[in-house]
């Protein structure tokens, strides 16, 4: 082959350089408009520094962290191409009913796309929820942490958000979110 042939070629690549850009770019941005997209009757719940216990089912999604304790995780819909992903685990354990607990320090979680039950048990809480469904919080120390329903993002505004309720309340997101009176180990 002489230097004109492969320099023949050149041409080619050149002309396909623009649309392959654009079909990556394009590829990026449509995970990022679905995550990003929040239906106008979804919920929000945001924790910050939680000690005690957050339980979810809901449909959306939720990331967040747990400085130490217990992450179960239960994928409503395993079939579909979001799967939970959790990291900083030092023990797994895998339950009868399908879920996943996991036990260790600086946890980190995410769910995202679908539905899924959580129940969150430790200190350090930190999450933040897009959906509709329905949950159980509680507070277990004089220094809770604070959350906030359909409000607040409490790492940003800590003062607007209330103390981690003791005893726990059950709540619902979505387009009619409500608190709704609990008791004590109540889920």
């Amino acid at each position: 082959m002489t230097l004109t042939a492969a320099t023949r070629g050149m041409p080619i690549l050149r002309s396909m350089r623009k649309p392959l850009v654009c079909l990556a770019l394009l590829a990026l941005l449509i995970p990022l408009r679905a995550v990003a997209a929040v239906d106008a009757g979804d919920g929000t719940l945001s924790v910050e520094d939680g000690r005690g216990r957050v339980n979810l089912d809901a449909r959306g999604g939720v990331i967040g962290r747990l400085d130490r304790g217990t992450l179960t995780v239960y994928d409503k819909t395993p079939g579909d191409s979001n799967f939970p992903v959790v990291t900083g685990a030092y023990q797994e354990v895998f339950l009868a009913d399908g879920s996943i607990r996991y036990r260790g320090a600086a946890l980190r979680f995410r769910v995202i796309g679908g539905g899924f039950k959580l129940q969150i048990q430790g200190r350090g809480i930190d999450l933040s929820l897009v959906g509709k469904g329905s949950g159980f919080i509680e507070g277990d120390t004089l220094e809770p942490g604070v959350y906030s329903l359909d409000g607040s993002d409490c790492r940003k505004s800590r003062s607007s958000c209330a103390s981690l309720p003791q005893p726990g309340i059950r709540f619902k997101l979505g387009r009619a979110s409500e608190k709704i009176s609990g008791r004590p180990g109540s889920d």
